[in-house]
């Protein structure tokens, strides 16, 4: 019974912590367009752009300069 019951506990434990690991972030545009990002933006300094995964699983490639706001979901 307790192996069982310690068991259900580690794998509660780990699908919680998957679910904390999954943020998505909302990318605003000046120009008024919003994305959503799987994961974190990444941010490339030599080209000034910001590259992420959206949520239909395309790469989405932005300039620093044409976003208003990054912010967690």
């Amino acid at each position: 019974m307790k192996r069982i019951l310690a068991l259900i506990m580690t794998l509660l434990l780990a699908f919680s912590m998957t679910a904390c690991g999954s943020k998505s972030y909302q990318i605003t545009t000046r120009s008024g367009e919003s994305y959503t990002a799987k994961g974190s933006p990444e941010y490339d300094v030599q080209t000034e752009t910001y590259k992420f995964e959206n949520e239909e699983g395309k790469e989405v490639i932005l300039n620093q300069e044409d976003i208003e706001v990054i912010k967690e979901k």
